[in-house]
C-alpha cells in the first residue's frame, strides 16, 4: 500500500471517504469532519497523506498550520509563546475494510517526518477526546504527551497533546497512575502533570 500526498484532484474521493467513514461510526462525535473549504486549505499547506490501494483512497491524514491569531490556539494551553512554530495534527480516517493495520500511526509517522523535513515547525499540538481511546493509544505511539485536559470548542472536554519535535519529553519521579475516563482529576491537577504513556486503561502521569 502506498502514500502520497493529496491535491486538489483528490478532493472529491476525499469527501467520498470521509462520508463514508463518518455514516459507519457509532459515536460520530469522535470524528470531527471538515468542510470542502478546510480540506482545499490543507491541501493548499501541503500536509495531508492518503493511502491508496489498488488504485482507490482508503485512509487520510493531515496536519494543518494555525494563523498565530486563531481562536482557541492550542499553544496558549501549553505556554507555547512561538505560535509560528506550531502545527496541528488534524483528522484522520481510515476506509472500514482496512481498520486494525495499523495505517493511522503509520500516516502519522509519515506526516512527522515531513513536518520535521520542512524545517519551519518545532511544536505539533492536537486535542483528543478522553474517550476516544484508538485516537488515544495513536497519539502516545507517536510520541505525544498530555499537557492539559481542558474544556475546548464550546465546552468540550478535550486533552491538549504536545509532541516537540526535535526534544523529547523526558520524565522524572514516580509515575501518578490514573484511569482514563477520571477526568475529573485530569481538570484538576492535570496542568501540574504531564500524561506520558497510556496502557489501554491507565496514563501515566509525571509531575511537571
Amino acid at each position: 500500500m502506498d502514500f502520497k500526498t493529496l491535491h486538489l484532484g483528490d478532493l472529491p474521493e476525499l469527501l467520498s471517504l470521509q462520508n463514508m467513514v463518518y455514516e459507519s461510526l457509532e459515536d460520530k462525535e469522535v470524528l470531527q469532519t471538515l468542510t470542502e473549504r478546510e480540506f482545499k486549505e490543507i491541501i493548499a499547506q501541503g500536509f495531508i497523506i492518503g493511502a491508496v490501494d489498488d488504485g482507490h483512497l482508503v485512509a487520510s491524514r493531515s496536519m494543518y498550520v494555525p494563523t498565530p491569531d486563531e481562536e482557541e490556539h492550542l499553544a496558549d494551553d501549553v505556554g507555547i509563546k512561538d505560535k509560528e512554530s506550531v502545527i496541528y495534527s488534524e483528522i484522520s480516517f481510515i476506509a472500514p475494510s482496512h481498520r486494525g493495520r495499523g495505517l493511522q500511526t503509520s500516516m502519522g509517522r509519515h506526516l512527522i517526518e515531513m513536518v520535521r523535513a520542512d524545517g519551519r515547525f518545532q511544536n505539533v499540538l492536537t486535542t483528543v477526546m478522553p474517550e476516544n481511546v484508538p485516537s488515544l493509544k495513536d497519539k502516545f505511539r507517536l510520541g505525544s504527551k498530555i499537557r492539559k485536559t481542558t474544556y475546548k470548542y464550546n465546552g468540550k472536554k478535550r486533552h491538549v497533546m504536545h509532541l516537540h519535535l526535535w526534544e523529547p519529553y523526558v520524565r522524572s519521579g514516580e509515575a501518578t497512575r490514573i484511569h482514563y475516563t477520571d477526568t475529573d482529576w485530569m481538570l484538576e491537577h492535570g496542568a501540574d502533570y504531564v500524561g506520558n504513556d497510556f496502557d489501554g486503561e491507565y496514563i501515566s502521569y509525571y509531575r511537571k
